[in-house]
């Protein structure tokens, strides 16, 4: 059977680091949780998203509303962002040779929507979100459901440490993609299945 591609979205197929970073700034500011001098994104790369969090000074009950205020004014955004280099070409040839592929988020649906709209993304089959941040796995195991795919056949892509253990836990191949939130260094050392370094080598998925 072929392969059936998930993806994740921010870091992945839309470039929203530095949107998020900016957002983290301004978030930091006017809550004056850290001095400018202790803000070090480059290092708060190596980190999983709840240790970046807890760094930046943000309670573990103002997580959810930080980031939903995040994908909130991303909303008003999404003009201003763009995918990767070379990825749309990609895409289109993955559906070209007839490659299921779908999406599965903790951004919102409708900014998913917007953004594939606004950069003639339009390869996907399915595309799922959650609001749960805590419960990327879970998301998975209802995609994989949902399309009634065999987990041999099933690849999650995306660019963070929690991507990574949401496939482990769903019982499906990750690959971690380089160009996204953690440094390829941080995804390395937590045994992906494979290392995206640029967007062709997604077609080396299909071997």
């Amino acid at each position: 059977m072929s392969k059936i591609l998930i993806f994740d979205f921010d870091g992945t197929l839309a470039d929203t680091l530095s949107y998020s970073v900016n957002y983290a700034y301004e978030f930091n500011r006017k809550r004056k949780l850290l001095s400018k001098e202790k803000i070090n994104f480059e290092e708060f790369r190596k980190m999983g998203l709840y240790d970046f969090v807890a760094t930046l000074g943000i309670r573990k009950r103002d997580l959810f509303w930080f980031l939903f205020q995040i994908q909130r004014k991303m909303h008003k955004e999404l003009k201003n962002i763009s995918t990767f280099k070379g990825l749309p070409g990609i895409l289109e040839e993955l559906s070209s040779r007839n490659i299921k592929m779908g999406i599965a988020t903790s951004n919102s649906k409708r900014n998913v929507l917007k953004f594939l709209e606004k950069n003639n993304l339009n390869y996907f089959d399915f595309i799922y979100s959650t609001v749960n941040y805590l419960g990327k796995d879970k998301l998975l195991k209802k995609a994989i459901k949902k399309c009634k795919a065999n987990k041999d056949d099933v690849i999650y892509i995306g660019d963070e440490i929690r991507d990574i253990n949401a496939a482990r836990s769903s019982g499906v191949k990750i690959a971690s993609v380089a160009w996204g939130y953690n440094l390829e260094s941080v995804l390395s050392s937590n045994n992906p299945d494979y290392i995206i370094y640029q967007p062709k080598d997604l077609l080396k998925l299909l071997d």
